[in-house]
Formats: structure tokens, sequence, C-alpha cells
């Protein structure tokens, strides 16, 4: 079959990014012609891609050979549509609401006249978000004969169609021609019914939509049982990746409170974090990487470093962690608006600083109301030196990195669509501490049917999640090293027990099948553990 995904954003980074390039990757595994038309300038270099062409190229006229990915970059004019702001080198950015009727229009057309090129003989193609790849999908292949899917995300219905409903009619206009309408979980899948209830009959969600999680690859997410070994792996990676870019944050300073107001604060710390390229490890990284020892647990995250994400939070609890378990670690991985906030929240905790500590934690609205005096525990240099901020780390990062991780927190204070991040820490042998709601609670409850003890570990109160991170975090490790922390045999059982769960219900393999056909149920060949 030729299977296409239109995506309106990159093949690597974060969130939906990582699903098309993972699903893109599984059909060609498959033996299927797989093109992919989106906005990946960089697309040539990436392993798993065949060939590529860029705006200006000559569009191919044959559809790609069977088990080859093809990648095609429509010229969009310079000017990409978003659902959260964020910069993206060599676009002009602009939020979906903030566009004007004739830059949608054109958008939409530019993309679709590419679309309809590389589409004219392909077996079906994957629409990826509600806005604009439903709309451009179906007045693209209006006439051709191709059906087209529909693949929800939630960052787009969240934060673009719900609060700005006047994009309601681009919206279903999209979902009204797909002849199948897909959702990662049943929260996205009770949302998609919610938002669109008042067209829920003419639009036939009730035969269209059908639930197939996103997923992980269980080749990149493994289990690692010697530590030492993994992070000389993990930093002879990251030495690559600093000598091709070593653009990613260097400097110490952060901006200082003064007398500014918590929105000129916010201000100020957003736009020293847009003084070096986030999207790239920290230069100085390796100079400050830890170098762990056997008997040292080590608390992750890994993400967007965002309000929503809850990560505030967690640098919040992690003195208290500390004090039960001097030993541990915190090792936060990701990119975002919020890195200087974390930075300076650091600062204020080594100098002993509280009224700054308030202060970045306050800024922008970064961490929910609290009572600092409860929560601030100076630490010093010594406990400030077990507090690792990496900047972004991809998947050939991860692999050797994750692993080091006992246990990773996703404090997710916003609906997640699913949890990703989870399901690729299980692969990796490392138990996930998850705020109970959306679709993290899809996972959760997934584990819940093989290892209720494990899930039950996982859970964390969403509206009490700050409050419970100390002991809920001390309790897992417990757990997880009854006989002391230098002994990880425990760990390494209970590792390979997660592993198992996350490669028989979440690889990508299967996933990929079921975008093809739902009622797929054939059993997945299990991965080696």
């Amino acid at each position: 079959m030729h299977l296409v995904l239109l995506h309106g954003y990159l093949l690597t980074g974060t969130g939906s990014n990582i699903y098309v390039a993972n699903v893109a990757r599984a059909w060609a595994a498959q033996g299927h012609a797989v093109t992919v038309v989106c906005q990946e300038p960089g697309a040539a270099p990436l392993s798993f891609v065949d060939e590529a062409f860029l705006p200006g190229d000559e569009l191919p006229t044959e559809p790609p050979a069977q088990g080859c990915l093809r990648v095609v970059v429509p010229d969009i004019g310079g000017l990409l549509p978003v659902y959260v702001f964020d910069r993206y080198e060599g676009y002009e950015v602009k939020r979906i609401p903030d566009m004007t009727p004739e830059e949608l229009g054109r958008h939409i057309a530019m993309t679709g006249d590419v679309l309809r090129q590389v589409a004219l003989e392909a077996d079906r193609v994957l629409a990826n978000h509600v806005l604009l790849g439903p709309v451009i999908a179906r007045r693209a292949l209006e006439g051709t004969g191709v059906p087209y899917d529909v693949k929800i995300h939630g960052s787009a219905l969240e934060y673009t169609l719900v609060p700005t409903p006047e994009l309601m009619p681009l919206a279903l206009e999209g979902l009204r021609d797909a002849e199948r309408v897909f959702a990662g979980t049943r929260y996205v899948r009770d949302r998609v019914l919610e938002v669109f209830g008042a067209e829920r009959e003419a639009l036939g969600l009730d035969e269209k939509l059908h639930i197939v999680s996103p997923g992980m690859d269980p080749k990149v997410f493994m289990l690692s049982d010697d530590p030492v070994a993994g992070q000389k792996r993990a930093r002879v990676t990251i030495a690559a990746k600093i000598r091709r870019n070593g653009g990613g944050r260097k400097s110490p300073a952060v901006p200082k409170p003064g007398t500014h107001t918590n929105d000129e604060l916010h201000e100020l710390l957003v736009e020293a974090g847009e003084q070096y390229d986030q999207r790239a490890p920290d230069a100085n990284l390796l100079k400050r990487w830890p170098e762990l020892e056997p008997d040292e647990p080590v608390i992750g995250f890994l993400g967007k470093l965002l309000d929503a994400k809850g990560v505030g939070e967690l640098l919040v609890a992690f003195p208290k962690v500390l004090e039960r378990i001097p030993s541990s670690r915190l090792l936060i991985v990701g990119f975002g608006a919020y890195r200087e906030h974390l930075e300076g929240m650091l600062h204020a905790l080594e100098s002993g600083d509280g009224a700054a500590f308030e202060r970045y934690a306050r800024a922008g609205g970064f961490v929910d109301e609290l009572d600092w005096r409860h929560w601030f525990r100076p630490f010093g240099k010594e406990g400030r030196a077990r507090v690792t901020l990496t900047g972004m780390l991809d998947h050939d990062c991860l692999r050797d990195t994750l692993p080091l991780c006992s246990v990773l927190a996703v404090p997710s204070k916003w609906p997640e669509a699913f949890g990703m991040v989870a399901v690729e820490a299980m692969a990796a042998g490392v138990l996930p501490l998850c705020n109970y709601h959306a679709g993290l609670k899809d996972v959760v409850d997934e584990v819940a049917t093989a290892e209720p003890e494990l899930a039950d570990l996982m859970r964390l109160d969403r509206a009490h999640f700050v409050h419970e991170l100390p002991g809920r975090i001390s309790a897992a490790l417990e757990f997880l090293y009854p006989e002391g922390y230098s002994n990880h045999e425990h760990r390494r059982e209970i590792a390979r027990r997660l592993r198992q769960i996350s490669v028989e219900r979440f690889s990508w393999d299967g996933i990929a099948r079921r975008l093809i056909d739902p009622l797929d149920t054939r059993k997945k060949k299990k991965a080696p553990a």
C-alpha cells in the first residue's frame, strides 16, 4: 500500500512529531510505501528517511518503492501556523488564532497543492491534528477517490480549537468527510465527543471514532543492567551532539527578580531562554554531568519545561526527597519557556534566598500557590550538585540516559492526551509516577490489568500531587530497593516486568497496523526483553 501522513511540523522533538515519525517508520518496516508531507527541513539526514524533497525540488510523479519512506516538504511561504508559540528556525511563527483568514487560506492551499500531487495514487492519507490537517486533506483530495483519516492530538484541540470557537467551521469541514477519526485514549475520545457534541450525529462520530493509542519503539527504549557502561555511552552520544550543535545553554547567569512584577520577571526569563538554542543539549552539560554511584537513585523528568507539566512543583518537592534520601539525584531532561525559571529556583535553593525562590516560582504562574515557608528547603552547593538540567536530548541520547533513572515523575497538571513518556519509561525499565487523569490514566489503568501493585505505586492525585510527591517518590524507591540502594536485584526484576507490559501493549508495530485496520487484533510479536 502507498500510505501518506500529513503533518504540519517536524519529525523530531516531542509529541505529535515523534508520533508521526514512528508511525511512518513502522509502516515502512511493514513493507508499505510511505510518504510524509511535513515541515521538516532537515529530513534528508534522518536515519529512517530514504529520500526527501524540499521546497523548490521537482516533485516525484511515482509513489515511493515498497518499504521506502519519503518526506516531502511543501513551500508554505515561510509562515508556520502553531498551537502554542515557539521558535522554529527559518520560519515566521504565528499562533493559528492570530492568523488572518487570508493567511490561513494560503497555508491550506499551498500545502494542499503538494498533498494532492503526491497522494493521487495513495491508498490512504492520515491527517494529523484537528487543525489544519483535516481541512487540507479534505480540499486537496476532493474528487480523487483517495480516502483520508484523522488522528486527533490534544494540543490543537485544547490550546487552539476550544478557546477559539471561530475556527470550528474549519475543523468541521475537515472531519465531515474523514472515513475514520482516531483518538489515542478514552479521555481524548470523550473530549472529541464533548467538543463536537452538537455535530456528533452529522459527523457520524459514533461510527468513525476509534481508540488507537500512541506507542514506543522497543528498540530505542531498552533495559540496561550496567549503569556504568550506560553512563559512558550517554556521555559519548551527548558529546557528539554538542560537537554538531554547541549552541545550547552555557551561562549560569539568570535575571534577578529585583523590583519587577511577576509578569515582567517572566518576560525577562523567557527572553533569556531565547538567547541560546533550546533544542540542543546544554553546551556545558558534560562538565556538569554527575558520575552516578550505584547507591544513588535517580528521579527523572522528561518533557517540555512548561508550567502545565508540573516540573516546577517537582523541583519544589525535591529538597524534601533529599532530606529523606540524601543520596538521591534529580535529572531534568527537556526544553521550554520555563527553563530559566528552574535555574532561578535552583540558584535560590543553593543560596538560601527564599524570597527569590518564591519570585521565580510565581513568575508566569509557573508553580501553583503554595505555603512557601513550609516548602522552601535551602540545600547549599551539595544539594545543587544533585540536580542536573540537560537541555533537550533526542532519542539517541535518551537510549542510555533514561535507564539511569529509577523513577520518572510525570506530574502533568494539564490533561495529557496520552502518557507517551510514561510508556517510554516503562520500556526502559523505569517506574513512572503519573498524575492520574486524562491520557495518563489510560496508561496506569493498562498497567493495573497486569500489575495492580505497580499501578498503585504509579498513581498521583492531581489535586494534591505536590504534597504527595516526597512521600510517593520515597515509597517507590523503597519498594524498588528493599535491600538498600546499592542492591539493584529487585529493581531489575521490576524493570523487566514494566518493559514486558510496555512492549506487549504499546509497541509501534501493532499500533501502526491498527491505524490501517482498527479491527486488527493479530498477536504482536514480543520484542526481546
